[in-house]
């Protein structure tokens, strides 16, 4: 094997470490990225949900005087056919009039 060759292929032996070190350094600071993103979250969810809870007992009142007027007010029901065709203010009822 000739000087150059071994020249060229210790040039790419040194080139595929560094590449294999960039490798490894990236994939450990995602790793460390990741770790640090996931208590991040877990702690912004975990205030969020202090403050829901805060939140929800200070308007207690409110959210209970609230719920109870929902349970008060009726579930509307769709209209039948023939209360949509008596209906003026249903497009179907206007549908049958023939303009002259």
């Amino acid at each position: 094997m000739t000087e150059l060759q071994k020249i060229f292929l210790f040039g790419v032996f040194i080139y595929y470490l560094g590449k294999g070190a960039l490798y490894v350094t990236l994939y450990v600071a995602l790793i460390i990225v990741e770790r640090h993103a996931r208590l991040r979250h877990k702690q912004i969810q975990k205030l969020l949900r202090e403050k829901r809870a805060d939140e929800r007992e200070r308007w207690k009142v409110a959210y209970s005087l609230y719920e109870k007027k929902q349970k008060e007010i009726p579930a509307s029901k769709p209209l039948e056919l023939s209360q949509l065709i008596t209906n003026p203010n249903s497009f179907s009822a206007y549908s049958n009039v023939k303009y002259s």
